[in-house]
């Protein structure tokens, strides 16, 4: 529908008629107040501390508790440490609660050193193979806990949850009462922290000489006594409680649109808060999701906050929170939080458009994804359509059934380009009894895949079964996250014991469009064209295409690669999807629930890991290079422009990817430009999504650009781009990263 005809949404003619007063420029950074702008810069040039007492503290516990049952002793260490952590509250600041260096000195008669009270056993040579051979890695998991919750019942609620469970369980079962007390002590441990803020504003407005300021840390101090213990009466608490439930276990802020747009709402109608005051809240709350990791940590993919799409119901759940977030994201212009958009059929087209025009700020941390597929998928893999509904955003683009789930995202990543090396002989370290004579036709090439698949699926749930089974024994078992994920209290079972309502395991496949593209060449060069023999091919391979650089400059121009809307070579990296996803259906994680495949490179830059780690590919890659960075086009061979390149991505059966699913596109920065600009590029996106599309993030940094931030890096600090599921400065990735980068096709619309 055009933008000029499309009826205006509620809570867009709210928002409209709250920002008819602002002053022109009201949206540029030039304009934030003193308080913000201090903020601001403070939290842009603190390095993140590194507590060295934390261990000390921890341990000092550990030592008076001998004897008492692990998860305990876990519990008890944690809580201590909340008691006597350092805390500060920075000038001007509305919202408090930071990460400082602890000055504590433990008890004379207590041994301080750092002292493990419970020990892993060592690793087996469960799928050591795969591991030193880089068919897999493994990295660590995300998570999103239950707000809605916290802000609703608080803490004395979750301690009564827990109350009334231990009755109910009485004494039938110790090791599930033990795990209960646990969390009971992890809760009055952070209501304890949460109260010592509330004594030092106390403190502070006592010494304080400026009456404004003496006020506002009175204030202060009646949020800090009222949350996170009980549920918050204002806006200022909601967003106070909301930052002191993230630091209690920092990961993603969640649907912060949707829990705390009540309170927002309440405190508009009352008139107790105007719009401005509540912008500048959810400003201080931004800058506490950027200091948390420091100034150091620049990358963009932690501590996501999920804006729009539907509410469990299914109605738009697009609010005037939601397009204030918006503004404060351009305002702050911060790296973090990194702002996931959710789309709908049925969102104010405006709002989509808002979105985009924050990408000019060049933060580069804006995505977009479409519940028209991601909930469906969520569905398909056993969520119930309301919990799908409230999904929300992690990590590097992690799906979380919000508050309700052990996602699994992400127990590892598999290098799927090597499975047709294996197939082919050229990893004789896991497979060295290869017949190439026997792979006669395509099919046959096909079933060598498949089974090489499976080997590797194998491998993938041993080293899942290994690690999961550590991760239920640990004494702390996860407390804090189980204490506020649904499913937990109730199953009296940690999240790494299976406790959550939902939980999955997933494994994301790097390099689809690798392999489809192998696939497809052989096929033609081999069986169709027979212009090489399969093994004169394997042969052109082990020597990485040494003596057939005619052979690859046709395959590498020619349009048989994943990303040109090619029917065939879709068609293929749709089934290396459907097979692998049926081959982990096969096996159930240690945690119960099911495996789920997604596609993301994440922090680990996967796809320029295996790729450093691999040999040669009948795709025309030479031995080294990286693999496709996420479900689209290998580097520079989409030749057919942006929308050929989505076209291809769209036909992928999305159903089967519930997680951790990311589509990169490379686009001209003029493109950008004036109204226009915004129009064609909220179009591609729209479009993208409404032809079956799951997700997409834009770059639009050229190559003349990114060569000459290679060459003068300390004067290109600023240019942002996107890595896999999340964005980077240009110049603090290694050389291989840059060098993909680059290689990406430059789209013009």
């Amino acid at each position: 529908m055009d933008g000029a005809d499309a009826p205006v949404s509620p809570a867009r003619l709210c928002y409209i008629s709250a920002c008819m007063a602002r002053p022109a420029g009201w949206y540029n950074l030039r304009s934030m107040n003193e308080r913000l702008s201090a903020i601001r810069e403070r939290v842009l040039s603190t390095p993140m501390p590194e507590d060295p007492a934390e261990n000390v503290i921890w341990s000092e516990i550990v030592r008076q508790t001998v004897g008492e049952p692990d998860v305990i002793r876990a519990a008890k260490a944690s809580a201590h440490y909340r008691r006597h952590r350092a805390i500060v509250i920075h000038p001007g600041e509305l919202i408090v609660g930071s990460r400082v260096v602890t000055d504590y000195t433990p008890a004379k008669d207590v041994a301080t050193d750092e002292q493990a009270y419970y020990d892993f056993p060592p690793s087996p040579a469960l799928a050591q193979a795969y591991l030193d051979a880089d068919m897999i890695i493994t990295c660590g998991n995300h998570e999103t806990i239950d707000y809605d919750t916290v802000l609703s019942v608080g803490f004395a609620g979750l301690i009564e949850r827990i109350d009334n469970r231990l009755a109910e369980i009485g004494d039938s079962d110790a090791e599930k009462r033990d795990f209960l007390a646990a969390l009971r002590i992890e809760a009055q441990g952070h209501i304890d922290f949460c109260r010592r803020y509330a004594d030092l504003a106390e403190e502070l407005a006592a010494a304080c000489d400026d009456p404004a300021r003496r006020q506002e840390l009175q204030t202060i101090a009646a949020n800090c006594r009222r949350v996170i213990e009980h549920p918050p009466e204002t806006f200022w608490q909601a967003c106070q409680a909301a930052w002191f439930a993230f630091f209690f276990v920092a990961d993603a802020a969640g649907r912060v649109d949707q829990y705390l747009y009540p309170a927002y709402r309440r405190d508009i109608d009352a008139g107790r808060i105007t719009h401005e005051r509540a912008k500048e809240l959810i400003c201080c709350l931004w800058a506490k999701y950027q200091g948390w990791l420091g100034a150091s940590e620049r990358r963009t993919g932690n501590h996501r906050v999920t804006l729009g799409g539907v509410r469990p119901d299914g109605t738009d759940a697009v609010n005037e929170l939601s397009w204030l977030c918006l503004d404060v994201a351009e305002e702050m212009a911060l790296t973090r939080p990194q702002v996931g958009v959710r789309w709908h059929e049925g969102m104010d087209s405006a709002f989509l458009r808002r979105a985009v025009e924050v990408l000019r700020t060049g933060i580069n941390n804006l995505e977009f994804c479409s519940d028209g597929q991601i909930v469906p998928a969520l569905v398909h893999a056993g969520v119930a359509e309301a919990d799908a509904r409230d999904f929300s955003l992690s990590g590097c683009h992690e799906v979380m059934v919000t508050g309700k789930c052990q996602m699994g995202a992400v127990e590892g990543m598999v290098n799927i380009p090597k499975v047709i090396r294996i197939a082919l002989g050229l990893e004789p370290d896991l497979r060295s009894d290869v017949d190439l004579a026997a792979i006669d036709s395509y099919e046959a090439l096909w079933d060598a895949v498949v089974a090489a698949m499976r080997e590797t699926v194998a491998a993938m749930h041993e080293h899942s079964e290994f690690l999961d089974s550590l991760r239920a024994t640990e004494a702390g078992r996860a407390l804090a996250s189980s204490l506020v994920t649904q499913g937990c209290i109730d199953n009296a079972l940690s999240i790494p014991q299976g406790g959550a309502t939902y939980n999955f395991c997933n494994w994301d496949a790097i390099g689809i469009a690798n392999l489809a593209d192998s696939l497809a060449v052989i096929r033609r060069v081999v069986f169709d064209e027979q212009r090489l023999t399969l093994a004169e091919f394997v042969d052109a391979l082990a020597g990485d295409w040494a003596g057939q650089d005619t052979l690859r400059r046709q395959i590498l121009a020619g349009d048989e690669h994943f990303g040109n809307d090619n029917d065939a070579v879709d068609a293929i990296a749709a089934e290396i999807i459907r097979t692998l996803d049926a081959l982990m259906k096969t096996k159930t994680p240690y945690r119960g629930g099911q495996y789920i495949l997604g596609t993301l490179a994440g922090y680990e830059n996967a796809h320029s890991h295996f790729g450093a780690r691999t040999g040669a590919t009948p795709d025309g890659r030479r031995a080294g290079e990286s693999f496709a960075n996420s479900l689209a086009a290998s580097a520079g061979r989409d030749h057919h422009g942006p929308t050929a390149m989505l076209n291809s991505v769209a036909k992928m059966p999305h159903h089967l990817l519930p997680t951790s699913t990311v589509t990169n596109i490379t686009l001209n920065r003029s493109l950008l430009d004036g109204d226009a600009g915004i129009e064609h590029i909220a179009s591609l996106i729209e479009g993208h999504f409404r032809s079956g599309g799951q997700q997409c993030q834009l770059t639009f940094y050229g190559r003349d650009e990114l060569l000459a931030a290679r060459a003068e890096p300390d004067s290109h600090g600023h240019v942002m781009v996107r890595v896999a599921g999340y964005s980077a400065p240009f110049v603090t990735l290694d050389d291989t990263t840059q060098d993909e980068i680059i290689a990406r096709t430059e789209h013009a619309l």
